[in-house]
């Protein structure tokens, strides 16, 4: 499973009557934890972020009439989080830094945001939009001439082994309208 927080795994299985299941790990949260017999599914969601730089473990056990099987679930220890979750700013815009906190090479982290007129790198943009100190490139945000709020979305991430783009963690820059006379 993904290092992160509300990740989402479905597991599949048919039962012959009564059944419980379980994990071994506060992390990992299992719904339903019981049911009736026939084909059933089980939803697995990590309740916190795996902030080591070492895979963890857990054990899904689903018991029924006497018979138990067990699996073992992973969740990966790379982690990459925003420090905030919103970035507010006023509507005469001005330069922001985003900062983040993460254990992963600078070559696995990839930031993706859309691209919007009113926000722009304050520098050229090299292979990265991080410097590596746990902050994104200053970002200039155009004053805002409207009344109407703007917002937009960061998100970092990285390639897991299968190569799938891996969202880790977001975060909202939103823009303050100007007051209305």
């Amino acid at each position: 499973m993904y290092p992160v927080p509300n990740h989402f795994m479905e597991i599949l299985f048919q039962a012959g009557g009564e059944w419980t299941a379980s994990s071994s790990a506060d992390w990992l949260e299992v719904t339903p934890d019981h049911g009736s017999g026939g084909r059933n599914a089980v939803t697995l969601k990590t309740t916190a972020a795996n902030r080591t730089k070492a895979e963890r473990s857990a054990v899904l056990t689903i018991k029924s009439g006497g018979k138990q099987e067990s699996m073992t679930i992973r969740q990966s220890g790379d982690y990459a989080i925003f420090d905030e979750k919103e970035y507010i700013v006023d509507a005469q815009g001005g330069p922001l830094t985003l900062t983040f906190t993460s254990n992963m090479d600078r070559s696995n982290l990839y930031v993706s945001y859309q691209k919007l007129g009113w926000i722009s790198w304050t520098e050229p943009i090299g292979e990265t939009r991080t410097d590596w100190q746990g902050r994104l490139k200053e970002l200039t945000i155009s004053p805002n001439p409207s009344e109407e709020e703007r917002q937009t979305i960061f998100v970092l991430s990285t390639y897991s082994r299968r190569k799938e783009l891996m969202g880790l963690d977001t975060a909202w820059v939103r823009q303050l309208g100007i007051s209305a006379p």
